[in-house]
């Protein structure tokens, strides 16, 4: 049987930063596929054998940041991390990190995802994407293409304060 997946992005409740906290494991895991060479950026898988992964604790703590949920039938499919700071002081959002499970990956969630977002926080917003990271840079286009109708604009661009990666593609456009 071929279901059609509907993804649900619900704002998180802050007893929900342990488990974002716990799914940031999972995406510093993922990141290392694409990033792990990256000089300057200790991507090496730990000796302990766990990730660490970023500090989500401020998206559950300032007002200007939201943690929200991914679900799909009622179970977590991932995060979306996004607060007011981009190159731009005009920005709107910014996508501060955005992650999907690997159950659920290649199969629509993320592109339906990002819209959700995007419907749910209209404004001026900015992707940015370490350039190594090709896959999501992929993402990205295609997903902010389709849902711009091609109407957005890119730019390499320097990401302060971000001593490891500064330069990063940017993304902006409308929603």
């Amino acid at each position: 049987m071929n279901k059609q997946l509907k993804a649900e992005l619900i704002k998180a409740p802050a007893d929900a930063y342990p488990i974002v906290q716990n799914m940031a494991r999972f995406y510093g895991y993922d990141m290392s596929r694409a990033c792990g060479f990256v000089e300057d950026w200790d991507w090496a898988f730990p000796e302990n054998g766990l990730y660490e992964g970023c500090d989500v604790k401020r998206y559950f703590e300032d007002k200007d940041r939201y943690a929200l949920l991914v679900k799909v039938d009622d179970e977590l499919a991932g995060f979306v991390l996004i607060h007011k700071n981009g190159t731009d002081p005009s920005t709107d959002w910014n996508m501060g990190e955005f992650f999907i499970v690997a159950k659920f990956q290649g199969k629509g969630i993320g592109k339906q995802t990002a819209h959700l977002a995007w419907k749910q926080f209209p404004g001026l917003w900015e992707i940015s994407v370490i350039p190594e990271n090709t896959p999501a840079l992929a993402f990205w286009r295609k997903s902010v293409s389709d849902f711009t109708n091609g109407q957005y604009s890119e730019e390499i661009n320097s990401v302060y304060p971000n001593t490891h990666q500064p330069n990063r593609y940017i993304l902006s456009f409308k929603a």
